[in-house]
């Protein structure tokens, strides 16, 4: 891994507020929790790994500014993209049994990220609920976008993928979104392939199709989704709520 600027530092307002971006549950005092957690940020070059596919995990990462994937490959020409990482989101916790990482974690851009000690997260987390909570709803989501891509893969047209996927990407960013209806879409169509299990030719023509059809403006950096109504009913697509704070996770312990 590539690093352009390692620092020492405390659990800084950039880190925190991604964080709390994704973490809904955090009061006052977990943000203050957190605040003493050390921290080691990183910069890290485009296709750079972050973290590989069996490495021990001892560190999780904190995605503060750019993308990453995380995903299996095959061999040298096949690979899947599980799932894309965006900033807030935690890198390290898909792991096996003996806390080895089970996918490759890469950007897709270049990133920054901050780099905590687990044990020391999990200490937070043990003594402050509301951070506890935070993550059990982030891994609640991950679940969920996990089961939205095996039925992508299992049962949806190339058509209906490629809409899921819009929306999906839509939908995490717009707690985030700066411009109305706009959102960062720093993706290829080489990309969403390894993403949809299509060639970059089939993703091509579906692209084509929902440009023609009105429904979405896509470029190499921004996604604006002109009709979600429309796209929600072709992929049978659900609001998973991802800027939203179910019940289930509210109650203190």
């Amino acid at each position: 891994m590539t690093e352009h600027l390692r620092r020492n530092t405390r659990f800084d307002g950039t880190a925190i507020s991604v964080l709390g971006a994704r973490l809904h549950h955090l009061s006052e005092s977990d943000r203050e929790a957190m605040r003493h957690l050390n921290v080691v940020h990183r910069f890290v070059g485009r296709r750079r790994a972050l973290i590989a596919e069996g490495e021990v995990i001892g560190r999780v990462r904190i995605l503060c500014k750019g993308w990453a994937t995380r995903s299996r490959r095959l061999d040298n020409e096949r690979r899947q993209i599980l799932d894309f990482v965006l900033p807030g989101d935690i890198i390290g916790l898909h792991v096996d049994a003996a806390g080895a990482s089970i996918c490759d974690v890469d950007a897709l851009t270049a990133c920054e990220v901050g780099e905590v000690s687990l044990d020391a997260l999990e200490r937070v987390a043990m003594q402050n609920s509301g951070v506890a909570a935070g993550l059990r709803h982030y891994m609640a989501r991950q679940l969920t976008q996990a089961n939205d891509q095996i039925l992508r893969l299992g049962r949806m047209s190339a058509y209906e993928r490629l809409c899921s996927l819009l929306l999906e990407v839509y939908d995490r960013q717009r707690p985030l979104a700066m411009t109305a209806g706009a959102v960062d879409f720093p993706i290829t169509q080489t990309t969403v392939a390894d993403m949809l299990g299509l060639s970059v030719v089939h993703v091509n023509r579906q692209v084509m199709r929902l440009r023609r059809e009105g429904l979405v403006t896509l470029d190499r950096r921004q996604l604006v989704i002109h009709d979600p109504e429309k796209l929600a009913q072709v992929a049978c697509h659900r609001d998973r709520g991802f800027s939203r704070r179910p019940s289930l996770f509210m109650a203190a312990e």
